[in-house]
């Protein structure tokens, strides 16, 4: 006599850990995209100051400096999609397992936001390097943490505002010298956006080495407003009318880019490994 045992799939998706933005909260946005591929931005040239002529019969302030500017285009070079087709035959024979809004969640999660993160990071990152403010790691990670921190002293982007993102490998090394938040709630809501706490006032970010740029990548500063977060279309549809298909459609379109603004440009350092 033999025994037929019986197989049942679960309904339940078993997807992959994933987590919220990291960056998506420490990007400028204040520059409009709405309706243009480019947009340019204005830089004025300051002057300096001359000594003011108090005989002069003249003009006393030593003459008229017209106003110069530069002008620094900026244009959106990212332009991405996805479709997924979950058809009504393979849902209902399923265990109607593929619910469409658990799978858009999944898309989202897993593939487009890790994307734009990694972007940004990549960006940023590139940007250190055209001013040359890379630092070389060394076995002193707090001290190289330093040396990077004091590229933004430099050039005297504000206290408040600045982020550093950081492997998990160079937290363990600075861990011990990071100050978590005092003030009751706040920390608790900022470790589910990657915060562990501050280091010299700089908000620490832990993020998976996977969203570094290289392998080396082991640290990035920036300030907020050094670094333009473009998102023109972010936009998602689940179509459950679809002409060619019996089901539903998930449907993504994605235009996005990172910019580290030219006025700015000293406003970003990185820490990375030798030959990295």
């Amino acid at each position: 006599m033999s025994v037929n045992l019986a197989t049942k799939y679960s309904s339940v998706l078993d997807q992959l850990f994933t987590h919220d933005s990291y960056t998506e909260r420490y990007v400028n946005n204040k520059y409009s995209f709405a309706g243009a591929k480019t947009v340019e931005v204005y830089t004025v040239t300051t002057v300096a100051p001359s000594n003011y002529d108090r005989t002069s019969t003249g003009d006393r302030f030593g003459g008229n400096n017209e106003l110069q500017d530069t002008v620094k285009a900026y244009s959106i070079s990212n332009d991405k999609g996805f479709k997924i087709v979950i058809d009504r035959g393979n849902y209902e024979q399923q265990a109607l397992a593929k619910k469409a809004g658990e799978v858009m969640k999944a898309e989202m999660n897993e593939q487009v936001i890790p994307m734009i993160d990694a972007n940004r990071l990549k960006v940023a990152h590139a940007g250190a390097e055209a001013v040359s403010q890379v630092v070389t790691s060394t076995a002193d990670a707090y001290k190289d943490f330093l040396t990077a921190n004091a590229y933004l002293d430099e050039a005297q982007a504000p206290a408040e505002g600045r982020v550093a993102f950081v492997t998990p490998g160079f937290y363990n090394a600075i861990k011990s010298k990071i100050v978590t938040f005092m003030t009751p709630g706040i920390n608790d809501k900022a470790l589910g956006k990657g915060v562990v706490g501050e280091l010299d006032g700089v908000t620490v970010v832990k993020v998976p080495s996977k969203l570094m740029p290289t392998a080396g990548s082991e640290a990035i500063i920036w300030h907020k407003d050094a670094i333009l977060g473009v998102k023109q279309i972010n936009s998602t549809r689940i179509i459950t009318d679809s002409e060619l298909v019996d089901g539903q459609v998930l449907v993504g379109r994605f235009v996005f880019d990172t910019f580290v603004l030219d006025g700015k440009k000293k406003g970003v350092a990185a820490i990375s490994k030798s030959g990295s």
